[in-house]
């Protein structure tokens, strides 16, 4: 006899199956644009290579129990982890009733019947669909054993002599597998891959409430003398590949998201190490190249002094003589002219303080607006300065020393000049104090300018005043009159101009009846106006002409 086949062997077939016959049919067509790299396929339920409790336990011979003795001296030798029931021809009691108990035998009047106590596996194999409509396969296993034989031998059917629990496993099967089918129509594909606690729960209250007849009653030969054990689900696998793979998406992208960043991250780690190093060596090489260049240039520079201080101390000797010679001339002139400048200067210096308090003003203002551009002039030049100074320091120290001696020269004409210029201020500071006493005039007469045409504008803003405040008493007033006219005061007047509207009036060609009193109010009033109105016009000796259409 071939071997029976187990439940997950079954489940694996069918899994087998459906990935052959996607393998036929071939891949969903994907979108030309699609550039995302296909799901890896979910794995094998079952590749360890162990053997299930249920293969095992299909595998195993079934219960051996020897029979001894001969004819009517016949003994029932049962393993100890047998139960067997004996009964005997005219007896409505067993005989002999428990678990690896021996008893005497006559085949012509007694019958016995032995079941295995050990542990029951069944293996479900649920081909279920989920409240989504997607088919969601599902091996699950349930263990149960015999709880009290004297009931479960009578309630089930344990006539197989080879395997005497395979029919009580198909039933278990059948009830397992159309309550998981029952509580996953319930609930999403997600909540069915994250979560069987429910699944198990449901499952082992509706077997319990079958074997152990929980619910049903307070009878004691309730249920079936069978208690479940443990309810497990032991694999759920969705049957669509795409939604599998839709499925996995969100956490293999998270991956490769992570992924992809810890590889840029290193990258730019490594791209800002290399350009650090490459800037210390390069600054290293600088800066010995610096070094060297200031020790040539020192060494040529100290030389330079050498020849420029022999050449400058030779020069001021001359230049000595001459400008003792020249300092006692220009003493003599220069006190002749301080005594006359500062003559002039007290003059005009009354004159440039009047002319100093007027520009001073406009010069903060200016100052202020120039000191906030020269600060970022400043700012860019001060960068460009550091980077010329550096380089400009060596040469500025062989032209301090020529400076120095040509300075010595030019001191002589550099005093003539001063008097020079100081003259010349003066000038200027006379002419500047003629302007702001020109200024200053023109200053006060804008003011005086200023101030008339203020008031002149007053003047006019309360003539302004006065006639609105006049135009809105006349309003008023008018007003007044208008609300003490009643209904009495507007008919008289209407009637007054009665004869000029009747004269503008066409002649009428055609006279039409209207009857009212259907209740409309507005409808009344009007045709009560036309009424009186026609009847004023004749008493007036207007002609009303009818002409028929």
């Amino acid at each position: 006899m071939d071997k029976r086949r187990s439940a997950a062997n079954i489940f694996q077939e069918q899994q087998q199956q459906i990935q052959r016959q996607r393998n036929i049919e071939g891949p969903p067509p994907e979108p030309a644009a699609s550039v995302t790299p296909p799901a890896p396929q979910a794995p094998p339920p079952f590749g360890d290579g162990l053997k299930t409790s249920e293969e095992l336990q299909l595998e195993k011979e079934p219960t051996r129990v020897r029979e001894t003795g001969y004819w009517l001296w016949k003994r029932v030798i049962v393993p100890p982890n047998a139960y067997v029931v004996h009964t005997r021809i005219k007896r409505t009691q067993p005989v002999t009733i428990g678990l690896g108990v021996s008893f005497r035998y006559n085949p012509y009047t007694d019958a016995y019947l032995v079941v295995p106590a050990a542990m029951q596996t069944i293996g479900v194999v649920a081909n279920c669909i989920s409240k989504e409509k997607q088919g969601i396969n599902v091996l699950a296993y349930v263990q149960w054993q015999i709880d009290d034989f004297a009931i479960a031998y009578r309630k089930l059917d344990f006539s197989d002599s080879r395997d005497p629990l395979a029919i009580v496993n198909a039933q278990l099967r059948e009830q397992a597998e159309a309550g998981i089918k029952d509580k996953i129509a319930t609930m999403s594909v997600e909540e069915v891959l994250t979560d069987k606690a429910p699944i198990i729960e449901e499952l082992t209250t509706r077997l319990k409430a079958v074997t152990e007849g929980r619910g049903q009653g307070t009878d004691a030969d309730e249920g079936l003398g069978i208690k479940i054990v443990t309810v497990q689900i032991r694999e759920a696998l969705v049957s669509s590949e795409r939604l599998w793979e839709h499925l996995q998406a969100p956490f293999r992208h998270e991956q490769e998201k992570m992924a992809f960043l810890s590889q840029l991250t290193m990258e730019d780690q490594i791209g800002q190490k290399q350009l650090e190093t490459r800037q210390q060596a390069e600054t290293r090489e600088a800066e010995t190249m610096v070094a060297i260049e200031r020790i040539k240039q020192s060494k040529q520079t100290e030389a330079a002094e050498i020849r420029l201080t022999e050449e400058s101390t030779r020069f001021t000797r001359e230049q000595e003589t001459a400008r003792q010679k020249i300092q006692l001339e220009e003493t003599t002139t220069i006190t002749r002219r301080a005594s006359e400048q500062r003559l002039h200067a007290q003059a005009a210096q009354i004159e440039q303080e009047k002319e100093l308090r007027a520009l001073q003003l406009i010069h903060d203002k200016t100052l202020s607006e120039a000191q906030l551009q020269t600060e970022a002039e400043k700012q860019q030049q001060s960068l460009q300065t550091e980077q010329g100074l550096h380089e400009l320091a060596e040469n500025n120290r062989l032209e301090e020393m020529r400076v120095q001696a040509t300075q010595l020269r030019l001191e002589q004409e550099k005093t003539i000049k001063t008097q020079e210029a100081a003259l010349q201020l003066l000038l200027q500071e006379q002419e500047i104090a003629a302007k702001a006493q020109a200024l200053q005039a023109e200053l006060a007469q804008q003011q005086q300018t200023h101030a008339a045409q203020l008031l002149m504008e007053e003047e006019a803003l309360r003539v302004k005043i006065a006639g609105q405040e006049k135009e809105l008493e006349v309003e008023r007033l008018r007003q007044e009159v208008r609300n003490l006219i009643n209904e009495r005061d507007l008919l008289r007047h209407f009637i007054n101009q009665l004869p000029e509207l009747a004269a503008q009036m066409p002649e009428i060609h055609e006279l039409k009846v209207l009857q009212t009193g259907s209740g409309d109010a507005a409808f009344d009033n009007v045709a009560t106006f036309v009424t009186k109105a026609l009847t004023l016009a004749q008493s007036l000796g207007l002609k009303m002409v009818n002409s028929e259409s």
